[in-house]
């Protein structure tokens, strides 16, 4: 195990540990007598549909009918099932409710099931490289149904990237039928019955489903989350279930560059706070839910640049070419319209300097005067040598082929190294030095995160991700796309209520705070984010809580990181999961 994993794991010793397994066991204690009867899931018609096998791990994606209220808008069925991709041995149980552990995982900020795909693979292997049979749960958000698939199925069976592109961007047919369009927050007002709520609801209602008795799901579940992911899970953990929190529900917690933590400031240990807090927050988040129900609050991000509707397209369908066509020349950006979402994204993410950003490249320098393979595409818009949007970076490797300059837009890689503001300053761009190609008439390539030694401008150290899987990953149509279509930003609203002490209304169900506190709880800091030095300073972690450092990931990264890295390790963000799932017992 790397010496800095190793070093923060000793940093929490046996007692404390205990001393939190105890605390543990009383929760469990009171929380078991206080039930007169098991509550039955609401969920039913249990389906699963077989994905894959890989090197020991089976996957399959499980969905159950749990319809939205009669009420709801006018919908597409599938939003009447709820589901999630499951991990597991070959040689393991069938049957979830025999396995030794499952890990739940609720997915960060516009991710979908597919997000997790490599984090739950290696974390499961590792699991069984230790004797272990678990599982690992990547959920799907309810909005997932309303996810765009519909060119990526038709182009994995054809082969073609460029049937998806020219499907959603140039009016091509597809089995007689035309893109009819991206839906604009007018068009979703079923968006409005998919809160916070229903996405703790919804988790509540498949573990119940999955293993039916309190009892054990007490003993078999470990709740996690990566980015809002883990917000989520911290609401999760003290909403009410029945006449149980959340915690209640679940063995011990993970969180992956992110917080479990409804109440961070400690409102809710003040009557007088948590009174006044209510009182002001709690009607004002209500007025709030009725602007999105009266669509005068935009329900989604729509036309904004980098992180809109048509950004994170072109992410899915750069990883598409680059799955299905890695070392042809791209013709993906000449297939893609100019207009002002998609310019601006790419402008943004790809501009070397400020000049070159604001005139959009006019003297040669924009991504669309370059020519790259469809890897060095996929490359230049999501590495961490390469995008200037810190949130999208995975080390994947580098960009080749031809001569490159330093970026300095948004900010140069150095700044992060100025005493504790650039610990802020990465927030930007990250903490790499950036390049971009200089030579228009050259093909760059893209060399792989594990064929990195001797680039001047990365390290192996900072390389952990295999751009294959990531564009595999990105290449997912049904059942649940690395991107969420149209992730409704009532979820951050309401978690905004939540963190201001708004406890009834909408946030009525939020009756707990701090009830993971007392189980096991395991924190991943990924080195490279600005994560740690924001959440991680601000709302310190349970003191007895197991808190690991990934050396050279980004915030992507710890559930995106290859299963081998480059010092022969396995990816330390699965390892260490699994390490901590079986100390549970």
């Amino acid at each position: 195990m790397n010496s800095v994993v190793r070093a923060a794991l000793r940093r929490y010793g046996s007692g404390a540990w205990a001393a939190s397994l105890l605390l543990a066991s009383i929760s469990i204690q009171i929380g078991t007598a206080a039930a007169d009867s098991e509550p039955v899931s609401a969920a039913g018609d249990r389906q699963e549909q077989p994905l894959s096998t890989r090197d020991g791990v089976a996957v399959s994606y499980v969905s159950f009918a749990l319809p939205l209220p009669a009420s709801a808008p006018p919908h597409p069925a599938a939003c009447d099932r709820v589901g999630y991709v499951r991990y597991r041995s070959v040689d393991g149980p069938a049957t979830p409710a025999d396995a030794d552990h499952i890990i739940v995982q609720q997915q960060g900020m516009f991710g979908g099931t597919a997000n997790s795909d490599s984090v739950a693979f290696n974390t499961v292997h590792s699991a069984r490289t230790m004797g272990q049979h678990i599982e690992f749960w990547a959920l799907a958000r309810r909005s997932s149904c309303l996810d765009e698939n519909t060119g990526f199925d038709y182009a994995a069976r054809t082969g073609n990237y460029l049937d998806a592109a020219d499907y959603y961007f140039n009016g091509a047919p597809i089995d007689g039928a035309r893109f009819p369009g991206f839906k604009s927050s007018a068009d979703l007002p079923v968006l409005d019955q998919m809160g916070l709520e229903r996405i703790v609801r919804d988790q509540y209602e498949v573990m119940a489903a999955e293993v039916p008795t309190l009892a054990q799901r007490q003993h078999k579940y470990v709740c996690t989350g990566i980015s809002l992911g883990g917000l989520i899970t911290g609401f999760f953990a003290d909403w009410d279930f029945d006449g149980h929190s959340g915690a209640d529900q679940c063995a011990a917690f993970a969180s992956q560059d992110s917080m479990i933590n409804s109440d961070p400031v400690a409102i809710q240990n003040t009557p007088l706070l948590h009174d006044l807090t209510d009182a002001i927050v709690g009607p004002t988040d209500s007025v709030v839910q009725a602007g999105f129900r009266a669509d005068v609050m935009p329900r989604v991000m729509g036309n904004l640049p980098v992180l809109g509707t048509k950004a994170l397209m072109i992410m899915r369908l750069a990883g598409l070419a680059a799955h299905l066509d890695p070392d042809g020349e791209s013709q993906l950006l000449a297939h893609l319209p100019h207009d002002p979402d998609i310019d601006a994204t790419l402008d943004f993410l790809f501009a070397p300097t400020y000049a070159d950003f604001v005139t959009k490249g006019a003297a040669g320098g924009g991504i669309r005067d370059f020519r790259f393979t469809n890897t060095a595409l996929l490359g230049v818009l999501i590495d961490n040598n390469s995008t200037n949007f810190a949130l999208f970076q995975q080390g994947v490797g580098a960009l080749s082929g031809g001569p490159v300059q330093e970026k300095t837009f948004p900010t140069p890689g150095a700044v992060a190294q100025l005493p504790l503001l650039g610990n802020y300053l990465r927030l930007s761009a990250g903490p790499q030095q950036r390049v971009a190609p200089t030579d228009p008439s050259v093909l760059y390539t893209w060399r792989n995160y594990n064929d990195v030694t001797g680039v001047p401008f990365t390290t192996p150290g900072h390389e952990v991700a295999d751009i294959r899987d990531t564009a595999r990953q990105l290449a997912t149509g049904q059942p649940g796309a690395y991107w969420e279509t149209y992730f409704p930003l009532r979820v951050i609203i309401d978690l905004g209520a939540g963190y201001g002490g708004a406890r009834s209304g909408e946030m009525a169900g939020l009756r707990y705070h701090g009830a993971n506190r007392v189980k096991p709880n395991y924190v991943a800091w990924a080195a490279d984010s600005v994560v740690q030095f924001g959440v991680g300073t601000l709302f310190p972690v349970p003191a007895t809580a197991q808190v690991v450092t990934l050396p050279g990931y980004n915030h992507i990264d710890t559930i995106g990181a290859a299963a081998v890295q480059n010092d022969g390790n396995p990816d330390y963000s699965g390892e260490t999961l699994a390490r901590f799932v079986r100390s549970l017992g």
